[in-house]
């Protein structure tokens, strides 16, 4: 009982063992002398499980054999067993033998075999083999073997393998065997071969490759490394087109995608309903519903409903409903509906709807939200919002907020400018200059005996906030406003600074009603130490006042300690005008 169990355990094993296999690549070994044909192939049948099928009057005339193989596949044994005329096939567990007639003057060659490694001896997986001129290409099966027919006439094929030298067969050279062996030499894996063409890629990374490697006959696209050249092509989708399975190694004048493609290149124009996938360059124009992804570089026009991706640089006019990626430079313009970015330089113009980037700039980036430029702009940032650079040589225009690093020469024109170095001019409401003026400013004049100020920007443009007091009865005048100012040296410890304030004055509560006070000063300063100074100048003052205010009469006719000039309109408000002066100290 226990022997049984044994022996129906063995047999249901040894069944699962070649379910896995496929009948034709099962091994066999077999060691006959003047056998016949039908001896050989009981053998077979023995050691492999399979039936063999064949009509017995194609079998029987053949004449004896003598062979002596170890651990040879099925098809290889038959191939030896076998004459030219008679086929074979697998279906299931069977092998069917059937005879077959031979053309006289065949216009193709069939050719099958195995792939080596002929450093070890072992087959080779996912081997691409190809004739060049008709681009008819097949790709070694799990097991190392290949089936493929090419025209007669043609004189060479080309084996490629990722990490083995590429090899060329002369079809000439050949031998009648029914089976061609292939052997491989494996590359100095020591060495890097410096045309392997993933080196151009190594900026766009995967996007190529991810997008792809998917399709079966991306193995092709890995292992040959000649470029071959079409005028025209078309295709439904990647490896599905008049280029077949070797539609990635191959540059195109004209490519035409249905759906979508992928190709080595192109030279002159390239036409996608929803997609082109180019390895290397782009020369001329490319047009895609959605997308354009190119691993190198585009020279010419792209045009994308949704994106346009290169992996080097941009040479021309790029536009794209959603965002454009360049990871090399931009030499022409970049226009998207969102999102524009350079990871190289921009030598031209970046427009977009909300957002550009880039590492350096010259020329003009234009966005409705963000300007980003990682290191230097030489040109002009504008946006709604923000720009910002390392440094900057032109002009920053935003909605809200410039910043740079470094301002060399140049604008910078916002609500707000940062900086930490600028010899350029920052106008805005405020500025703030790292290296520049950061001045408090105490002082008094005729009207208010305390006023605190504070000055912030560069020399030849600064903003001025500032607040005063001044005690008259039980309810004090105060002031607060704002002003612009520029200061200019004369000597070494003496300068000059021109000043234009607006201040709404009140009393007591904050009032409403008109009561502003206009200065124009021009001083001298005069620097004591490091971060201490005294600064004193005259300052013509406009006041300008509500006649039907309550604390008219009471408070604000008796502002202006006296007046050259002194008027009221017809709708009541009163201006007066007097020459004053102010004394101040001043910090840091």
């Amino acid at each position: 009982m226990l022997r049984f169990v044994f022996l129906f355990s063995f047999l249901l094993s040894s069944a699962s063992c070649f379910s896995v296999i496929p009948p034709l690549e099962r091994e066999v070994s077999l060691s006959l002398t003047n056998e016949r044909v039908s001896v050989a192939l009981n053998k077979m049948s023995e050691q492999t499980g399979l039936v063999f099928s064949y009509s017995s009057n194609i079998i029987n005339d053949l004449p004896t054999v003598s062979i002596n193989i170890k651990h040879k596949t099925v098809r290889e044994a038959l191939a030896l067993l076998l004459p030219g005329n008679i086929s074979y096939k697998a279906k299931n567990n069977y092998i069917i033998l059937k005879e077959r007639s031979i053309e006289k003057n065949p216009k193709k060659a069939e050719l099958n075999g195995y792939v080596y490694d002929k450093a070890t001896d072992k087959k080779v997986a996912n081997v691409t083999i190809y004739d060049k001129k008709s681009l008819q290409s097949v790709t070694t099966d799990d097991y190392g073997y290949y089936s493929m027919s090419i025209p007669i006439k043609n004189q060479s094929i080309i084996i490629n393998k990722e990490n083995y030298k590429d090899t060329c067969i002369i079809l000439s050279e050949l031998q009648t065997n029914s089976m061609t062996f292939i052997n491989l030499s494996p590359v100095d894996s020591t060495k890097k071969d410096s045309v392997v063409w993933k080196e151009k890629l190594k900026e766009l990374g995967n996007y190529t490759n991810k997008m792809v490697r998917e399709f079966k006959s991306y193995v092709n696209t890995r292992n040959v490394t000649d470029t071959l050249s079409r005028n025209f092509q078309v295709s439904l989708l990647p490896y599905i087109g008049t280029n077949h399975k070797l539609s990635g190694n191959v540059y195109n004048n004209y490519s035409f995608n249905i759906f979508g493609g992928y190709a080595r290149g192109v030279r002159v124009l390239e036409i996608g309903g929803f997609f082109n996938i180019d390895k290397e360059d782009v020369h001329g124009v490319q047009l895609a519903g959605f997308f354009n992804l190119v691993g190198d570089t585009v020279k010419g026009i792209q045009l994308a409903g949704f994106f346009n991706i290169t992996g080097k640089s941009m040479n021309g006019f790029q536009a794209a409903g959603f965002t454009n990626i360049n990871l090399g430079e931009l030499n022409g313009i970049n226009a998207a509906g969102f999102v524009n970015a350079n990871l190289g330089k921009v030598k031209g113009v970046q427009l977009a709807g909300y957002v550009n980037y880039a590492k350096q700039v010259e020329g003009i980036q234009g966005a409705g939200f963000v300007n980003f430029a990682l290191q230097e702009v030489k040109g002009a940032q504008l946006t709604g919002f923000v720009n910002h650079t390392k440094v900057l040589e032109g002009i920053q225009i935003a909605g809200f907020v410039n910043h740079a690093k470094y301002v060399k020469k140049g604008l910078q024109i916002a609500l707000v400018n940062i900086s930490d170095s600028c010899k350029g001019l920052p106008i805005g409401v405020f500025s703030f200059v790292r290296t520049g003026v950061h001045q408090l400013e105490i002082s008094g004049d005729e009207i208010f005996k305390a006023n605190i100020g504070f000055r912030t920007g560069v020399s030849k443009f600064y903003n001025i906030f500032n607040v005063g007091i001044d005690k008259r009865s039980d309810e004090p005048l105060w002031s607060f406003g704002y002003g612009l100012g520029t200061s200019f040296k004369i000597k070494n410890k003496l300068r000059s600074d021109i000043t234009l304030t607006a201040n709404h004055v009140s009393k007591g509560a904050f009032k409403e009603a008109e009561s502003e006070l206009y200065k124009l000063y021009w001083g001298v300063e005069y620097k004591f130490k490091k971060k201490f100074s005294i600064a004193a100048g005259p300052v013509l003052n406009l006041y300008i006042s509500d006649t039907h205010s309550i604390d008219y009469e009471s408070t604000y006719s008796h502002i202006a300690p006296y007046s050259f000039y002194d008027n009221t309109s017809n709708d009541g408000f009163n201006f007066k005008a007097w020459l004053g002066a102010k004394v101040a100290l001043r910090f840091f």
